[in-house]
């Protein structure tokens, strides 16, 4: 006695729908990009901010917060 198997088939997804969940996706990349860049900005900005005992205590100098504040953004 043989067994059949039955296979579902999903119906494969529109044209519309692939680039409607390519649009959400890239969509949600660039918010995530967008929050990264904010909080490495007030990252930056904070350490402008600090003493220079302050970044000596966590070994750093001016010439590497310069450094670090001349970076582009997306550099991290």
């Amino acid at each position: 006695m043989s067994q059949t198997m039955i296979v579902a088939r999903l119906p494969s997804r529109s044209l519309a729908e692939r680039l409607w969940y390519r649009a959400v996706r890239s969509f949600q990349a660039f918010t995530r990009d967008a929050i990264a860049a904010q909080r490495l900005l007030r990252e930056r900005d904070r350490l402008a901010e600090l003493s220079d005992a302050a970044l000596k205590d966590i070994g750093l100098t001016q010439a590497d917060v310069w450094a670090e504040l001349r970076k582009p953004v997306w550099r991290r």
